[in-house]
């Protein structure tokens, strides 16, 4: 079973999960369904089943309780799956089939036969030229040697050759006169138009009987996560999950405590995703087969959409991707036909399947043409008036500052959120907005500065910390102009004499850095990190390079990368050499 601990890291509760047993599944109603099938094959008559499900739904988990009950009743079992890649090799399907039979035949005569099977299958006419294997052969042979039940698995058939396909349309029509149980697992929504047919025919013919796996309601995903139904994450994990077994699973592993809460959609946009998040293994292996089937026009147009996000349409894909509109839209019709993308209720626009989907595609993506992108996307949402809080997500993954807008649109995002009462993300897009304003220098614009202030203020009032205000006062402080001003305020004189005041709360917490001096007691300090940056800047300063922090902590170096970026953007400082020089003084401080 799947066992949950909680534990504390990062003020997030988090859900560790240890994987079930391949057979233990929490739909026992279509496993019911499965056995009584092979109930009914016992008196010597064929039954086919059409299982159907989204990827992810539980299928292959099933058909292997399937198996093995099906064994254990003294059946002979015989599994295959579907290859993309094997397309041009008629009935490779069944080949399969009748490979596996040869390793379990007992005598030499039945091997002869399967062999012999296997070469006229392979031997066939070219399907596309008109001529296909036809089941007489497979037939005869079934209803000779299956005395004590068989049962034929064939998995992901949405992806069969034709010949397989024709192979199986003839066992539909004409079934064998033997205890054949047969399951036809598959993607409905990628289905070629042969297999629908072949099992729409069974269907009308009374030869098949169809098991579709909808969605998993709340009680049965707090089974397989054995939380109550009741827990707040357990609803807000089933939500963005959408049911989905396999996307309930990833989630709860990468970021159950920051779902909580989040309103719906936020995932969409990759904001309900940690930094340190990383993709699953099983659901990666998952996904990775589907995307290596692509072309390069496809991967090209996948990859725009996933920089893109939600509301994916032709013209904006095509520009955020570099190509005309006719081929980002031919794109688009097959990545639907492959249900990558689907279409969006109520709109005319697409989107991912599921954010996850998305996730992978974006994290695979070459990082100088992702930034490249973005700022393409900026343009494209800019032109068509899309919120600020949407086009801010785009700068944010572009290098902020690198447009002299960038900090007002992050600011006037971050305001967005102060007034719909998320002060988490308006910390976040102030805290990008700041990035943005420094590496503008003495370039940035008095008025986004002042506005940045007020929000701080605003955001501290409301939160009762100060830290990002008091890293506001000392960014923006004196220094960032060359006569001395404060961004946003009036230039100091240079007659004036010198007063003597009483410095504010912010300006006795927080000074603004020397640039090559050792920090003094009031300048950056490593409170300032989460416990996880902390970590990692406790490793750099020990001379580990990014690869071996990654592998000490079980993360991928891009994961530690981004991290480090966060240190630097957070402490003032713009070099691994600086993070050690102010780790080891910290140290010394301390002692």
């Amino acid at each position: 079973m799947f066992a949950v601990q909680e534990t504390r890291e990062d003020r997030e509760t988090r859900i560790v999960i240890r994987d079930r047993a391949r057979t233990d599944t929490v739909r026992r109603a279509e496993l019911h369904q499965l056995r009584s099938v092979l109930d009914e094959v016992t008196n010597g008559h064929q039954r086919v089943v059409d299982l159907a499900g989204d990827p992810g739904s539980g299928k292959t988990r099933l058909l292997t309780a399937l198996a093995e009950e099906a064994s254990a009743r003294g059946f002979t079992v015989l599994r295959a799956l579907a290859d993309p890649a094997e397309q041009h090799l008629a009935g490779s399907l069944f080949v399969q089939i009748l490979r596996g039979w040869i390793g379990l035949a007992d005598r030499a005569g039945l091997r002869d036969e399967l062999i012999a099977l296997i070469r006229w299958i392979a031997e066939s006419v070219d399907v596309p030229a008109g001529g296909c294997p036809t089941p007489d052969r497979l037939r005869a042979l079934l209803e000779q040697h299956t005395c004590r039940g068989l049962l034929i698995v064939l998995d992901d058939v949405h992806a069969a050759d034709p010949g397989s396909l024709a192979l199986l349309d003839g066992l539909i029509r004409w079934p064998a006169r033997a205890p054949l149980a047969m399951v036809v697992a598959h993607r409905p929504r990628q289905a070629p138009q042969g297999l629908r047919a072949a099992l729409a025919r069974g269907s009308q013919l009374g030869t098949t009987r169809r098991i579709e796996l909808c969605r998993l309601d709340l009680a049965r995903a707090a089974e397989l996560l054995e939380l109550p139904a009741t827990d707040p994450r357990m609803r807000a994990l089933h939500r963005d999950a959408h049911g989905n077994p396999l996307y309930l699973l990833a989630l709860a592993r990468v970021c159950p405590g920051r779902l909580s809460g989040r309103p719906e959609g936020s995932l969409a946009d990759l904001r309900g995703l940690p930094p340190d998040a990383a993709l699953p293994d099983r659901l990666a292996r998952h996904l990775v087969t589907e995307l290596a089937a692509l072309g390069p026009r496809q991967r090209l147009v996948l990859a725009a959409a996933s920089v893109l996000g939600t509301e994916l349409d032709s013209s904006g894909v095509a520009a955020v991707a570099g190509t005309t509109e006719d081929e980002a839209c031919r794109a688009l019709d097959e990545l639907r036909r492959l249900d990558l993308v689907r279409p969006l209720a109520g709109s005319p626009h697409g989107g991912f399947r599921h954010p996850l989907v998305r996730w992978l595609v974006y994290d695979d993506i070459d990082n100088c043409w992702r930034v490249d992108a973005h700022r393409r996307a900026i343009g494209v949402l800019t032109a068509r008036g899309a919120p600020a809080e949407r086009i801010a997500a785009h700068i944010e993954r572009s290098t902020p500052g690198l447009d002299p807008r960038d900090a007002a649109v992050l600011t006037e995002a971050a305001g967005t959120a102060l007034r719909t009462g998320d002060t988490d993300l308006a910390g976040h897009w102030l805290g990008a907005a700041l990035t943005a304003l420094r590496r503008q220098g003495p370039a940035a614009d008095d008025g986004v500065a002042r506005r940045l202030l007020a929000a701080a203020d605003e955001l501290a009032a409301r939160t009762g910390s100060r830290r990002l205000l008091a890293e506001a006062t000392a960014r923006l402080g004196a220094g960032d102009r060359p006569d001395g001003s404060v961004a946003g305020r009036p230039p100091r004189k240079a007659s004036a004499p010198a007063r003597t005041t009483r410095p504010t709360r912010a300006a006795r917490t927080t000074r603004a850095p020397a640039a090559a001096a050792p920090p003094a007691p009031g300048g950056p300090s490593l409170d300032l990190l989460t416990e996880r940056e902390r970590e990692i800047a406790e490793l750099v300063g020990t001379g580990l390079r990014s690869r071996e922090i990654a592998d000490r902590l079980g993360v991928s170096a891009r994961t530690v990368e981004v991290h480090i970026a966060h240190t630097y953007r957070k402490l003032g400082i713009g070099s691994r050499a600086a993070l050690v020089r102010l780790v080891v003084e910290e140290h010394g401080r301390v002692s």
